[in-house]
């Protein structure tokens, strides 16, 4: 791991900053999002503080897995050898150690995590403000957006023409 590769992995773990990982596949970016939420975990009074979004239910479930495997593989005592799973060792041992201060149980209660797709996520705010969302309640993401799409993109362009004149 070059300096570079490595200060940016460090400024992604600290919660003051905001980062994007655009990176080629098989390069770890599940394991530093992996890192940065059990960094916050580690910090916050309750779990569902921290809310991660990702765009698949796919790349949320394999989140959840990879940090209940985290914390449990820091149950046991013995550090592993390779620096970066040394990073989410020590990460995750900070976690059990808060879940354990406060009764939070992640390893058998790991619905606790907010992991969700941004699908999900919208619904939720819809669900949850079904007045000041203007939408009702009940919303349920389509399958097909094509139209969405359309609307959206004709609305923008709509609004940027009135900006212009």
């Amino acid at each position: 791991m070059n300096y570079n590769d490595f200060k940016s992995r460090s400024d992604a773990l600290n919660p003051k900053n905001s980062f994007c990982v655009i990176a080629p596949a098989g390069s770890g970016k599940t394991e530093i999002l992996t890192q940065r939420m059990l960094r916050l975990l580690a910090d916050v009074d309750n779990p569902e503080n921290i809310i991660a979004i990702t765009f698949t239910r796919k790349a949320a479930n394999e989140m959840i897995d990879r940090i209940v495997s985290n914390l449990t593989k820091a149950k046991n005592n013995l550090p592993p050898k390779k620096e970066h799973e040394l990073i989410t060792w020590n990460l995750s041992r900070n976690v059990l150690k808060r879940s354990e201060e406060r009764n939070w149980n992640l390893l058998v209660n790991s619905s606790r995590l907010r992991i969700q797709t941004i699908d999900s996520f919208c619904q939720t705010i819809v669900n949850d403000l079904p007045i000041l969302s203007r939408f009702g309640g009940n919303a349920s993401p389509t399958e097909n957006a094509d139209l969405l799409y359309n609307f959206a993109v004709e609305n923008l362009f709509s609004e940027m023409q009135s900006l212009s004149s």
